[in-house]
């Protein structure tokens, strides 16, 4: 009767001396997201003064609940931290946040606490150029109001008062219209030639996690245009633009290194060209009219680098070095005049780092019709930036940048001037269905902001380039070198004063050689 008895407490020993399996580890979830939206000025420059202050009264803060939208996580989800980098990114395209930091705890009891950190821009910026050019006054003027009613929208009035055109332009921003990034930008322009209207609603892959992505855009236009030769405007001509796309993508392939998708849509396009009362001997483009119905495949791969100090002081900026691969092919059926047409483009894309600071990025790029009237572009664009870790910090960044085309349609061409990277050279100098510019500049900055308000910079350059219909060589370029001023507004994102002294070491059509004087508010290249 003992037996059973004995047979168990042996059972109970060898239980007990086996030793026990680990549990299997649990996946960590998000734990408490803590949102701190600061003002302005923080507590320790507000108490510099009253004026920070009550510029902090004044100012509408950013409101937490908005920013919470933005989340790519919630209490509870799996922790997954490229979504954390995937946040902070996006947060950061908007302009009325100065800094933005998405910051994970140690893990504990199984989860991950978040701290979003954001602080504000100024919600109303003004902005503007002003010239002269050829003896005639030119200016223009910006300004917008972010962030209206605490729900990231802004207003936009541009007025601008050029040699030939006069503009008043009315923009209207959204980043949530039906939800968070659904992107709505909606343009009304009354024009002294003609008018414009653009609406576009765009549904972008803000995360890697995202299944699909939309767009539509409506353009409409109307507007006096110029053809130039030598400097000189060879035809005037009326042109009335119509485009109406839609598109639709579908994701084959998502994970934190990258994407891949298939995309659909159709690009419904009509260009009319006509003749100007005064000027009905002018050689003008022929009209268009396509019914392209589009198909394509896209690729990216992420490998990010968050770098400062390189368009302007404490301004955080996100450079993608990974790859990605576009290539799409679209048919436009006969009618109205025009014959089948075959539409194909590509791009390529790639960066590669030097050091955590140092890198280049290139873009490759390609589209042709088919089978007449190509209107073929190649193109492509590279940039070298370096940043240096000094007691001032400095950038050196460099640019080249190549166009070449192939039976383009007469409306189509390739510039080289003051707007395009040459500074020292008069607008629309050089024209041509080739192109090569080079720009590079070394940037120094001061590190801190005066009072709080101004950050101020300076900066050596050097320009070449040329555009042209016949081959280009090196002693074909022009050439300009120069120092400038930048000062940054502190907390206005979009407002950069470059004042730049350019001295062009050859001449153009439009000038001799010698210096130029040019204000902007934003940076050549």
């Amino acid at each position: 009767m003992r037996i059973p008895h004995i047979l168990a407490l042996h059972l109970l020993a060898v239980t007990l001396a086996v030793p026990s399996l680990p549990a299997e580890e649990k996946p960590l979830r998000v734990g408490r997201i803590t949102i701190d939206a600061m003002p302005l000025f923080d507590s320790e420059e507000a108490a510099r003064g009253s004026f920070y202050r009550a510029a902090n009264i004044l100012h509408v803060q950013t409101k937490a609940t908005l920013l919470r939208r933005f989340l790519l996580f919630h209490e509870g989800d799996p922790y997954d931290a490229a979504q954390l980098e995937e946040t902070e990114r996006n947060l950061r395209l908007f302009d009325f946040l100065k800094r933005v930091s998405v910051t994970p705890s140690a893990p504990h009891d199984g989860v991950v606490d978040v701290n979003v950190t954001t602080q504000d821009e100024w919600t109303s910026s003004v902005t503007g150029d002003y010239s002269n050019d050829g003896g005639i006054a030119t200016y223009d003027i910006d300004f917008a109001q972010k962030d209206l009613a605490g729900t990231g929208s802004e207003f936009q009035v541009h007025l601008d008062h050029g040699v030939e055109r006069s503009v008043r332009a009315f923009e209207f921003l959204h980043p949530a219209l039906f939800g968070p990034y659904w992107n709505l930008d909606a343009v009304y322009s009354k024009n002294s030639d003609g008018d414009e209207e653009r609406l576009v609603l765009d549904r972008p892959l803000y995360s890697y996690a995202t299944p699909w992505a939309a767009s539509f855009r409506y353009e409409h236009s109307l507007r006096n245009d110029r053809i130039f030769s030598e400097g000189e405007v060879a035809a005037r001509f009326r042109r009335r633009h119509r485009e109406l796309e839609l598109s639709r993508s579908h994701v084959l392939r998502n994970d934190s290194k990258g994407s891949s998708q298939i995309v659909a849509g159709v690009d419904l396009l009509d260009d009319t060209f006509s003749p100007l009362p005064d000027r009905t001997l002018d050689v003008i483009p022929l009209s268009r009219r396509f019914r392209f119905i589009d198909f394509g495949y896209e690729s990216t791969h992420f490998k990010f680098v968050k770098i400062d100090y390189v368009d302007r002081d404490l301004l955080e900026q996100d450079f993608n070095l990974g790859r990605y691969t576009t290539v799409h092919g679209a048919v436009s059926p006969a009618g109205s005049g025009m014959p089948v047409t075959w539409r194909f483009s590509a791009s390529e894309g790639l960066g590669h780092a030097f050091g955590k600071r140092s890198f280049a990025i290139g873009q490759f790029s390609a589209t042709t019709r088919a089978p007449r009237n190509r209107n073929t572009v190649i193109s492509f664009d590279g940039r070298v930036i370096a940043r240096f870790s000094t007691a001032h910090p400095q950038a050196f960044v460099a640019r080249i940048r190549m166009d070449r085309g192939w039976q383009l349609d007469r409306d189509v061409q390739f510039l080289a001037d003051g707007q395009n990277g040459l500074r020292a050279y008069p607008d629309f100098s050089f024209e041509g269905d080739r192109r090569i510019i080079i720009n590079a500049e070394h940037r120094l900055f001061l590190g801190r902001e005066l009072l709080q308000l101004f950050a101020p910079g300076v900066a050596v350059f050097a320009d070449s380039g040329i555009a042209s219909h016949s081959p280009i060589s090196p002693g074909k370029m022009k050439t300009d070198v120069g120092i400038g001023v930048r000062i940054a507004i502190a907390r206005y994102a979009s407002a950069l004063i470059r004042i730049d002294y350019a001295y062009a070491l050859d001449a153009g059509p439009l000038n001799r050689r010698g210096g130029t004087f040019s204000i902007a508010t934003m940076h050549a290249f």
